[in-house]
């Protein structure tokens, strides 16, 4: 029987697969629109497809990059695969799977019922800051002690990777999604005006920094929270620096916490190495500066999400796997 072998990034935000010779072949939202109607759910779109109605509503089955519903993530990677693997129906299919470095013994196990429910014959979990740093392109032995930060979009992945793998690392529940709210609630009570989270995920993307500057500005529609008018605002990267300050603060607060309950030796030459930050929340401007004043160590910024890259190099060293996995 031929074989099929994917890597899966299912995160909170969109779902990744990566198929093997053939790249990415699936980015779509974590997301199903299902119509409820009594005791009866029926699932009406997927992904960019999901979309409200008369009775329809959007469920996103990852938060915080963990399994809230089995059965609706089950239905989802299950299309998503079906989508990917049309060409060999037949095949037996291997999968690579993220998960945060902070998921229980229950998470772990969602996500082996979700894989096996969905056509997967045989499983790998994957911790995200292992496929991360072979994603960005550095070895394990390339090294003695590192940090690795993984900005989500639901939530962050902080560890401490040794030749052998993680040392230590735990999962904040921040990511890119909690900053876009963040922006919506500053601008709301800076202007008294409501904007979308695309706006606000505009507003990061185009005018957002950690470096004070009031010279980028963006204009946006919304809605005047006092009169329910839309109205148009013009909004600077100053004007949001506070909002975007405040949750990247937290997350340099927590490497800092890793770091400093570490052993003197790993601690030393952790903070030798540096720290490496990836993922979507790393793209934005002023984030090697902010991170090298904040934790005064050596930063490294591989800018956009690196796992299902990182999962397929993992997947050609057999040896790595037995040592990491």
């Amino acid at each position: 029987m031929a074989k099929i072998r994917l890597f899966i990034d299912m995160g909170s935000s969109k779902t990744v697969i990566y198929r093997d010779k053939m790249g990415v072949v699936l980015n779509e939202p974590s997301k199903v629109s299902v119509r409820k109607e009594e005791d009866n759910t029926q699932i009406v779109g997927y992904g960019q497809k999901a979309t409200k109605g008369d009775n329809i509503y959007i469920v996103s089955p990852i938060m915080e990059g963990v399994i809230v519903d089995e059965n609706i993530a089950t239905a989802m990677l299950t299309e998503y695969i079906r989508r990917v693997t049309v060409d060999s129906s037949n095949s037996r299919i291997e999968a690579f799977m993220s998960i945060p470095c902070g998921a229980s013994a229950q998470d772990k196990e969602r996500f082996y019922q979700v894989a096996y429910s969905s056509n997967i014959s045989k499983l790998w979990l994957v911790p995200a800051p292992i496929a991360d740093l072979l994603g960005c392109g550095i070895g394990f032995d390339d090294f003695e002690y590192c940090v690795l930060a993984d900005i989500g979009s639901g939530c962050t992945d902080i560890a401490i990777l040794s030749q052998n793998g993680i040392v230590d690392g735990f999962t904040i529940n921040i990511g890119a999604i909690n900053i876009d709210m963040a922006i919506v609630s500053h601008i709301q009570s800076k202007y008294g005006v409501k904007i979308t989270l695309n706006s606000a995920l505009s507003l990061k993307e185009q005018i957002g920094s950690l470096i004070p500057s009031g010279s980028k500005n963006l204009t946006v529609n919304g809605t005047e929270v006092r009169t329910d008018m839309k109205k148009t605002i013009t909004v600077t990267g100053f004007d949001i620096l506070d909002a975007l300050r405040e949750y990247y603060q937290v997350i340099a607060d927590s490497v800092s916490s890793l770091l400093s309950a570490s052993e003197y030796q790993v601690y030393q030459k952790a903070c030798a190495q540096g720290a490496i930050f990836c993922g979507n929340g790393s793209k934005i401007e002023g984030l090697k500066e902010y991170m090298q004043e904040t934790l005064r160590i050596p930063i490294y910024v591989a800018n956009g999400a690196r796992t299902v890259y990182g999962m397929q190099k993992l997947s050609q060293d057999p040896a790595l796997i037995r040592k990491l996995l």
